[in-house]
């Protein structure tokens, strides 16, 4: 179960920032990439279950999905994940999906053709927009 770990980690590191910066915090974001694989709703009960267990209980907080974006890295041009693989069939997907880094042996830049394209955004997980009173 993933999701308890990246939900431990989330409320460890939002319990470092309360201890350091000596602000209780009052609400935070968890931002989850698209391609993470990650249950949100199992995330969000467990995040739940953590935060009411933790120094930063009775904070609020959301579960948002962060789009994935492929970049080329010939031109520059940026697009989203569903974009760079719409003219791939179910197995090509598949294999992107579950190993991300592998876009460009499949598919290339919808702009100029190359096969230099990364994963810019989407993958991890990331605490935004955390606030806190003193």
């Amino acid at each position: 179960m993933h999701e308890f770990v990246i939900a431990r980690g989330v409320v460890e590191s939002l319990r470092e920032f309360s201890l350091r910066t000596g602000r209780r915090v009052s609400s935070f974001r968890v931002l989850v990439g698209e391609l993470s694989m990650l249950n949100l709703e199992v995330l969000g009960e467990a995040l739940g279950r953590l935060v009411e267990e933790s120094e930063v209980r009775g904070a609020s907080f959301t579960v948002d999905v962060e789009p994935a974006e492929v970049g080329c890295g010939s031109c520059g041009h940026v697009m989203s994940f569903g974009e760079a693989v719409s003219e791939l069939g179910e197995e090509e997907k598949e294999a992107i999906h579950f190993l991300p880094d592998l876009i460009a042996s499949f598919t290339v830049c919808r702009r100029c053709g190359s096969h230099d394209l990364r994963v810019v955004s989407g993958r991890g997980v990331s605490v935004r927009d955390v606030t806190g009173t003193e």
